[in-house]
Formats: structure tokens, sequence, C-alpha cells
């Protein structure tokens, strides 16, 4: 059963974002770390953050350097 992101949750991912809006790119600890705060699994939270990039790039409200 697919459980839907909380706004608990996504504040944790966004503050994230935001704090490295120049390199969205969480690291594999990064994740793991965010994993365990939000209680989302490691897939979750790289489908968000490649979702998250995607919504930013489309607003045109960040533009950073491709991995």
């Amino acid at each position: 059963r697919r459980k839907n992101a909380t706004r608990e949750t996504t504040s944790t991912l966004k503050a994230w974002l935001q704090e490295h809006r120049k390199n969205p790119y969480p690291t594999k600890g990064e994740k793991i770390m965010l994993a365990i705060i939000t209680k989302m699994t490691l897939t979750q939270v790289s489908t968000w953050f490649a979702n998250a990039r995607r919504r930013l790039k489309k607003e045109n409200k960040m533009t950073w350097a491709p991995r």
C-alpha cells in the first residue's frame, strides 16, 4: 500500500533543498539520513529529489550545473 508524503515529511526535504540550491543532489549518506528522519525509503527520497529538481527547473526558479 502506497503512502503519500506528509507535509512534515516534505518540509524536511524542502529545507535541505533550500540549503543546497547550488547543488541539489544529496549524497548517498545524506539520502540515508533524510530517509531515516522522514521515515521514507531511500527510493522514495531519491524520487522526491528527482521530482523536486524537475519542478524547480520547470518553474525556472533554480539553475545548477548538471551532474
